[in-house]
């Protein structure tokens, strides 16, 4: 699914705002430091499940 739209799914409304203030953010300085617009879409890119076989990399964590 596209980041933009993984984000406007996070189930908690002040995780959701931070999240989008930050790709925002991002965007905004990659095209200041650039001196080139800046597509929040290709910055971004797609977000799709985990890899199931992938290790568990921090186990202590709920």
């Amino acid at each position: 699914m596209e980041a933009a739209i993984w984000a406007e799914n996070i189930p908690f409304t002040e995780t959701r705002d931070y999240v989008k203030k930050v790709l925002s953010n991002t965007t905004n300085y990659a095209a200041i430091i650039t001196g080139q617009p800046q597509s929040l879409k290709a910055r971004l890119g797609t977000v799709g499940p985990r890899n199931a076989q992938a290790r568990e990399e921090n186990t202590d964590l709920p």
